[in-house]
């Protein structure tokens, strides 16, 4: 997968949803976003940081997502994989 989408996709989040220094320091392409209610280390976003993230997909690319596919955006890796698979690559 294209490392220049992923890192626009990281830097987008990053900025979009106010990820601080000391999350960012951690995070990794497959670090899970949001909350899952497990014990899965993640970032710790909630449903209004879902929807700000729908936002920053139509904002950068262009592309709606439904509603029922926002669980499948987890990961940077995720979000990347997503796009692809709806013919976005950057």
């Amino acid at each position: 997968m294209n490392e220049e989408f992923k890192k626009i996709i990281r830097e987008s989040l990053i900025s979009h949803l106010d990820i601080d220094d000391d999350t960012r320091a951690g995070m990794t392409d497959d670090t899970i976003i949001f909350n899952t209610g497990d014990d899965r280390p993640n970032l710790g976003l909630d449903s209004i940081d879902s929807l700000e993230l729908v936002t920053m997909i139509f904002e950068l690319f262009g592309y709606d997502v439904p509603a029922e596919d926002v669980k499948k955006l987890y990961s940077v890796n995720a979000i990347a994989a997503y796009l692809n698979e709806h013919g976005i690559t950057e």
